[in-house]
């Protein structure tokens, strides 16, 4: 069975985008599926200078270690002031040092959302498909989820869809994701 990565390019511990990751990591049922938070993987802040002094941090390694076991991704990026998140930068940035070739996600099959209370995400999706592509990604699809209270409820602490047509959209890509990830050769 092909494992799934899910992270969102978040280090808010209310993050809207880390609860819907959760919530969609149940909807890929052909699959292993492994859900991490950014905030267990802290980084300073990249520099050359830290890099040449410290080197990759230990929190890089485990966090490229995790890339490696999976066979494809699915990131859900926050939009900051019309860009992704520093955190999300931030941690693409070390990822980056670790091959000297900067592939660190070579051919991995990424499935690339953004979450909104309100209407943003278009942006961060634009921003971060092009460092995801950069590091050798391939994405199978995106997706904008604006106004975030109008389609889900939390019930019980759990998120419910309240939006059907989005619900629908997101199984369709989840089975295309998970459908691209399976027909992978097996490594």
């Amino acid at each position: 069975m092909k494992n799934i990565l899910f992270f969102a390019g978040s280090n808010s511990p209310k993050s809207v985008n880390q609860r819907v990751i959760v919530t969609i990591s149940e909807m890929f049922k052909q699959t292993t599926n492994t859900v991490i938070n950014l905030r267990d993987f802290p980084m300073p802040v990249y520099s050359i200078e830290t890099e040449q002094k410290e080197g990759i941090p230990e929190n890089t390694k485990k966090l490229k270690e995790q890339i490696d076991k999976t066979d494809g991704l699915v990131i859900s990026v926050p939009e900051n002031n019309g860009s992704i998140t520093a955190v999300f930068k931030n941690t693409m940035d070390w990822l980056s040092r670790v091959d000297k070739n900067y592939k660190v996600l070579k051919d991995k099959p990424v499935l690339l959302l953004s979450v909104s209370p309100v209407g943003g995400g278009a942006n961060s999706i634009i921003h971060a498909e092009t460092i995801l592509k950069r590091l050798g990604a391939v994405i199978t699809g995106k997706i904008i989820i604006s106004k975030f209270l109008e389609k889900f409820q939390d019930t019980d602490g759990k998120l419910q869809f309240k939006d059907k047509v989005l619900r629908k959209e997101m199984e369709d890509l989840a089975a295309n994701h998970a459908s691209q990830i399976n027909s992978l050769p097996v490594s």
